[in-house]
């Protein structure tokens, strides 16, 4: 029902106009109080951190909440995978990235009852630019990167970095003492709004470019990942448990805020050598002769640096990639997608994700042409599998001893939002039920 008022009232053409009018700021804001009453104002006292990007945010969500938690006092993290409240997790099965105010505001109270003085929150750009965090102020605001993704919503990249920069000015303007904003100073964005924007605690950090905080010696193995960095002019070894070198930034990220409340750095590098991964993020299983790896890229940048890391390591075996395509939602990374997985592996597997509302075989026949195309090139193979199950089974009959599997796409989420109704669906449990086969 939610769905065909949205379609009748042409929602996602009048949203842009309403969201910035002085009726939406006062229904935010109303909705902020009336939970802020009904929880009794659980963010006093919280020293406050969003962090906001594309690709990386649960990730370096979940590398801070380890430090601070470890380091500092309990702490609450918020992020599409997952809500840890001091030791305790438990999956977000919202399906969102970041909660609305009223759940929000009931996990705070159970962490503030639970004794937590910290958050870290997810700030995705959608609900930022919806005011979802209408009421809330900053003490640091995190980012890595800004690349293509919801383009659907926001039209341009450059009104979807805009809708991120919300979340800095909510620290430069808001009336807390402590501001601190982290920034990666390869990202083009970044190196616009520290021209533009006064704060004395601009931060930068980089695998790449030059920075106060900088790794080098990156080396990538299928089980960990390591590499140098410098501060002050002292070199620190860091071992860690996440796969490729991409996740280098994240952490670097996560280890400056660490550093910027006076935390001890071999403490906080302890903290980032026990982090063990974030569910979804690039896991390894091997079952039977192959290798599989469950990773959620959903964007063109992610699965690049996830499939360029994977053909470097898979040796003299092949490279298996089932990937998805997105329903209604920013249908331009679409092709973008599969010439991503087509230029990367030996075996290119198309298949469903969340269809919802759009027809599933007129997503995946969309791609029918350029893999039609791609007959010219006879080393590599490509199918379209509707079903997410069925491909799966299929990667896993084709494989050879030796080869890698990429599942990307869905791998923490617990429900598939089909073109009939919400079903349960795990990436998670057809690898469990694989496996059992197998044994």
């Amino acid at each position: 029902m939610k769905k065909l008022i949205k379609k009748v009232l042409c929602y996602d053409k009048i949203y842009p106009i309403i969201k910035d009018s002085s009726l939406y700021h006062l229904y935010k804001k109303s909705q902020w109080d009336i939970a802020n009453s009904l929880y009794n104002n659980p963010w006093n006292n919280f020293f406050i951190i969003g962090v906001t990007w594309t690709n990386g945010k649960t990730t370096t969500v979940n590398l801070l909440q380890k430090i601070l938690n470890d380091n500092v006092a309990p702490t609450i993290s918020i992020s599409t995978a997952d809500i840890r409240i001091d030791t305790q997790r438990k999956e977000n099965s919202k399906k969102m990235t970041s909660l609305n105010v009223f759940d929000l505001h009931s996990y705070l109270t159970t962490a503030k009852d639970s004794w937590c003085r910290i958050a870290v929150l997810e700030a995705s750009s959608q609900w930022l630019d919806q005011h979802r965090f209408e009421g809330i102020d900053f003490d640091a605001a995190v980012l890595t990167n800004i690349t293509h993704d919801h383009l659907d919503y926001h039209w341009d990249m450059e009104r979807y970095a805009n809708a991120k920069k919300i979340l800095f000015k909510n620290v430069l303007s808001n009336k807390k003492q402590t501001k601190i904003w982290v920034f990666p100073t390869d990202d083009t964005y970044w190196r616009k709004w520290f021209e533009e924007m006064p704060l004395d605690k601009k931060i930068s950090y980089s695998s790449s470019a030059s920075s106060i905080l900088k790794a080098t010696q990156i080396i990538e193995y299928l089980d960990h990942t390591e590499f140098v960095f410098s501060y002050l002019g002292k070199l620190y070894r860091v071992r860690t448990n996440l796969l490729w070198a991409y996740n280098v930034n994240n952490i670097l990220a996560a280890m400056w805020v660490g550093i910027e409340i006076w935390l001890d750095m071999n403490k906080i590098i302890a903290s980032v050598e026990s982090f063990q991964w974030v569910n979804g993020r690039l896991q390894k299983q091997v079952i039977k002769w192959a290798t599989y790896f469950v990773d959620f890229a959903h964007t063109p940048d992610a699965l690049e640096k996830t499939l360029t890391f994977l053909e470097k390591e898979k040796g003299d075996g092949r490279l298996i990639t089932v990937f998805w395509v997105p329903w209604n939602r920013d249908t331009e990374k679409r092709p973008i997608m599969w010439e991503l997985a087509w230029k990367f592996s030996d075996i290119a597997i198309c298949t469903d994700d969340d269809p919802d509302t759009e027809n599933r075989l007129s997503i995946l026949n969309e791609l029918s042409k350029p893999i039609q195309e791609r007959f010219l090139a006879p080393w590599k193979m490509s199918y379209i599998i509707p079903e997410r199950r069925y491909a799966i089974k299929f990667a896993t009959e084709i494989a050879k001893p030796g080869d890698i599997i990429l599942l990307a796409g869905k791998w923490h989420e617990k429900v598939q939002l089909t073109n009939y109704w919400k079903r349960d669906w795990s990436d998670y449990a057809e690898l469990e039920a694989i496996k059992n086969s197998s044994n």
